[in-house]
C-alpha cells in the first residue's frame, strides 16, 4: 500500500529540483491570462465612468470667438463685426440626477472590482485543472509505455514459444495485433499530451511551455480545511450582484428627477470689434460682462419620463431576482463541490486497491503462463486489466485535488 501511495511520485524525484511548480504557472496565469487582462480593462473603465460622472459637479468654462462679413447690410446691421467671449457655467440644480449617476457609477466600479477577483478566482481553478490534466495525460503515456513494453517482452517470449513449436501461429499474431495496439495507444497518449500542454499555454497567454518540465503534486493532497456553507456569501459574484442591484436602485431614483425643475448659472465675458480685431465696436462698450442664471422644467415629455421611471422600476426587480438567482446557483455549486469531493476520495482509496489487486494478478497469470497453466490471452488480459487499474489511479489521484480545489474556489479560501 505504501509503495502505491508514493507511486505517482516514484518517476519524477529529481526530475522536479529543476521544473516549474504550479505555483509558478499559477502566477504566470495571473500575469498573462488575457481573460483577466480584459476583466482588468473593464474595471478600469469602470474607474474612469466613475471619474467622469464627478464632472457634473465640476463648472465648465468655453472659449468662443466669431466673425461675420456681409455683402448686403439690412438696418442696424454694420459691414463687419466680431465678438469673443469667455463663459463660465455651472448646473446649481438638476432634479438630484448627478448625485444618483454618481453614486451608480461608484456601485458598478466596486461591481467591476468584485467581478474582476471572481474572474481571477476562475482562471486560477482553471490553471489547476490544465495543469493537472497535463500531469495525468504524462501518466497516461507512461502507462501506455509500460503497457507496450509488456507486450513486446510478452510478444518476443510468445515468439520464441512459436519457433519450438508450444504455441500456435494464430497465438502469436494475436499477441502481436495486441502490442501494435499498444504501440498506436502510446502514440495516441503522445498526442494528447501535446494537446494538453497547447491548453496550458493558452490560459498562460501563450506562454511557451515547450521546453519546460513539470513538478508533479505533493504526495499528501489531503486538504483538512474546514468549510461553513455561511461563506458563501462572501463570494464575489454576490458582492457584485448586491453592488450593481444599489447601482440600479439609484438610477431608478435618478429617473424621477426629470419631474424637478433645472437650474444652470452662468458668468460670461464678452469682447466686441467692428472688424476680424476685437479692438472695439462703435456704439458698444469695451467689454461686457453678463451674469445669466436660468430655470426650466418640462411639464409633459409625451409620457417618456413616466416610462423611464417604470422601466427602471422593472430594472430593480430583475437586479433583485438576478441575485437570489446568483445566491441559489452558488448554493447548488457548493453542494455539487462537495458531493465531487467526497466521491473523489472514495474512488482514490478504491483505486489504490484496484491497482494492488491488478498488479498482484498480473505476476501471478506471468507466473502461471510460463508454467503451462495459463495462456497468452490470459496475459494479454492481465496486461489490459493493470493498465486501466493504473488510469484509474492516477485519474482518482488527480480527481481528489481537483475537487479539493473546487470547493476552495466555491468558498473562495
Amino acid at each position: 500500500m505504501k509503495k502505491i501511495k508514493y507511486l505517482v511520485l516514484s518517476s519524477l524525484v529529481a526530475t522536479n529540483l529543476f521544473a516549474i511548480s504550479l505555483d509558478e504557472v499559477l502566477n504566470i496565469s495571473l500575469e498573462k491570462n488575457l481573460d483577466i487582462a480584459i476583466s482588468n480593462y473593464e474595471y478600469k473603465e469602470s474607474k474612469e465612468d466613475y471619474d467622469k460622472t464627478k464632472s457634473a459637479f465640476l463648472p465648465k468654462a468655453d472659449l468662443s470667438y466669431s466673425y461675420n462679413n456681409r455683402d448686403k447690410l439690412i438696418p442696424s446691421q454694420i459691414k463687419e463685426d466680431s465678438t469673443a467671449s469667455a463663459t463660465i457655467s455651472y448646473n446649481l440644480f438638476n432634479g438630484f440626477k448627478d448625485y444618483s449617476e454618481l453614486y451608480s457609477s461608484k456601485y458598478l466600479k466596486n461591481a467591476s472590482m468584485y467581478y474582476f477577483n471572481a474572474k481571477k478566482q476562475d482562471i486560477l481553478l482553471d490553471t489547476k485543472k490544465a495543469y493537472v490534466d497535463y500531469l495525468n495525460k504524462r501518466k497516461n503515456l507512461q502507462t501506455q509505455e509500460d503497457a507496450y513494453k509488456l507486450f513486446e517482452k510478452q510478444y518476443f517470449d510468445a515468439k520464441s514459444q512459436y519457433n519450438q513449436g508450444i504455441i500456435s501461429k494464430n497465438d502469436l499474431l494475436k499477441v502481436e495485433v495486441n502490442m501494435l495496439n499498444a504501440k498506436q495507444s502510446v502514440i495516441q497518449a503522445n498526442g494528447d499530451l501535446n494537446i494538453s500542454l497547447y491548453s496550458l499555454s493558452n490560459i498562460l497567454g501563450g506562454y511557451d511551455l515547450t521546453n519546460e518540465k513539470f513538478e508533479e503534486l505533493s504526495a499528501n493532497n489531503d486538504n483538512n480545511n474546514s468549510y461553513d456553507i455561511s461563506q458563501l456569501e462572501n463570494r464575489s459574484e454576490i458582492k457584485a450582484s448586491e453592488l450593481t442591484l444599489k447601482s440600479i436602485k439609484e438610477q431608478s431614483f435618478g429617473s424621477k428627477g426629470a419631474f424637478m425643475p433645472k437650474v444652470d448659472a452662468s458668468l460670461s465675458y464678452n469682447k466686441y470689434g467692428d472688424d476680424a480685431g476685437i479692438g472695439g465696436r462703435t456704439s458698444y462698450p469695451d467689454s461686457q460682462e453678463i451674469v445669466n442664471v436660468t430655470a426650466s422644467w418640462n411639464l409633459y415629455n409625451g409620457n417618456s419620463d413616466y416610462s423611464e421611471v417604470i422601466k427602471k422600476n422593472i430594472q430593480v426587480k430583475k437586479a433583485v431576482a438576478n441575485l437570489e438567482k446568483v445566491r441559489l446557483s452558488i448554493k447548488l455549486q457548493y453542494q455539487n463541490a462537495l458531493s465531487y469531493l467526497n466521491v473523489s476520495k472514495a474512488n482514490f482509496e478504491t483505486s489504490k486497491l484496484t491497482l494492488e489487486q491488478a498488479k498482484e494478478n498480473y505476476e501471478i497469470v506471468k507466473n502461471r503462463l510460463y508454467e503451462g497453466l495459463s495462456d497468452n490471452t490470459d496475459l494479454i488480459d492481465a496486461n489490459y486489466l493493470l493498465s486501466s487499474a493504473k488510469q484509474n489511479y492516477y485519474k482518482a489521484y488527480y480527481d481528489k485535488f481537483i475537487s479539493m480545489e473546487t470547493l476552495n474556489r466555491v468558498l473562495e479560501k
